[in-house]
């Protein structure tokens, strides 16, 4: 393999394209720079790993999580893609009713004997049986439609600014809403559920290795792709990045598809073909993936303008304040 050289160190040669053109134009590093504090850093972990990673802490996942393999590009896509839940995969058509009444209750009556739902003016209005209608308890719980006002194909809720949204699909020739007195076909709950994207899944060589980081670039982005097979031909899986709706002045209500997402590192023990050592050993494979995949979290982070929760973890130990400065100082090079 003919690896470039630094000072000390020797590097992959499809990486070090991958890094100087894909990664450091993007952030304004220049790339002598850049691979002399990479090289330091490897040379500092070698010497001293427990300066940067603390093995007697545990790392506690989220709560709610789903682990996606960084190599599988259908996975990611899948746990991209599962952002919303539908009521129906755990509840029956009347708990889902229970939890309308109780989540977003109507002024009188209750959601399983509604007919149909309109909206007037900024106002969500529920009909029923005997002609009678009402409106919400709190009518700013109703925040976007899809459809016309007066047959609404989707409503959608919100109990409070900081909670997640509902969407209540109208579909009267669906399987259920044919059945359902006001024609509905489901009820979606936004989720917040933590996307784990696992670099420790596999270790695996140097050129699935760039492809593995070119995997994370277009997940962060949103434009990951991949074929799949559906009734005996191809067909193409996309990320489904927002969902637009129409707010209550008419403008689009849009949704983005952002759940908050930790890429969990490889092992400390192994290593990567990426780079090598002045010794000539290969490289710590953890702190590659912490560097490259901290600038590009980073950079998605500067390019979205808007506070996304990311981080970098590991399976075992936590990375050291002085490994998370020592992060930061290579991307405000």
């Amino acid at each position: 393999m003919n690896m470039p050289a630094l000072k000390y160190s020797q590097i992959h040669q499809g990486f070090y394209t991958f890094i100087n053109e894909d990664v450091l134009p993007t952030c304004g590093i220049e790339v002598n720079v850049f691979w002399q504090a990479l090289e330091n850093l490897i040379t500092d972990y070698v010497q001293e790993p427990s300066h940067f990673i603390d093995t007697s802490q545990g790392n506690m996942d989220a709560a709610n999580t789903m682990s996606a393999s960084i190599t599988d590009r259908q996975q990611l896509i899948q746990a991209a893609n599962s952002r919303w839940t539908s009521l129906h995969t755990t509840a029956s058509q009347e708990e889902t009713k229970a939890y309308l009444d109780q989540h977003f209750a109507l002024e009188t009556g209750s959601h399983a004997d509604v007919k149909n739902y309109v909206v007037y003016y900024h106002h969500l209005l529920a009909f029923f049986e005997d002609g009678s209608q009402s409106g919400l308890v709190n009518p700013s719980q109703f925040v976007a439609l899809c459809g016309h006002k007066c047959a609404p194909d989707s409503i959608v809720l919100k109990r409070s600014d900081m909670s997640s949204h509902v969407e209540i699909a109208i579909n009267r020739k669906g399987n259920r809403g044919a059945k359902d007195c006001a024609g509905i076909q489901d009820i979606l709950v936004e989720t917040n559920e933590t996307i784990i994207i696992d670099f420790d899944a596999v270790h695996i060589d140097g050129d699935s290795k760039i492809q593995a980081f070119r995997n994370l670039q277009e997940f962060l982005e949103g434009s990951l792709t991949t074929y799949t097979a559906k009734e005996g031909s191809q067909a193409i899986l996309r990320m489904n990045t927002e969902v637009t709706f129409t707010d209550l002045d008419g403008e689009d209500y849009v949704i983005a598809n952002r759940s908050p997402i930790q890429i969990r590192c490889t092992k400390p023990s192994l290593q990567t073909e990426l780079m090598r050592e002045a010794n000539g050993n290969l490289a710590p494979q953890v702190i590659i993936d912490a560097i490259v995949c901290g600038i590009i979290l980073r950079l998605k982070q500067n390019k979205a303008q808007t506070q996304m929760q990311q981080s970098l973890v590991l399976q075992d130990g936590k990375f050291t304040t002085n490994m998370q400065k020592r992060i930061e100082d290579i991307f405000s090079l």
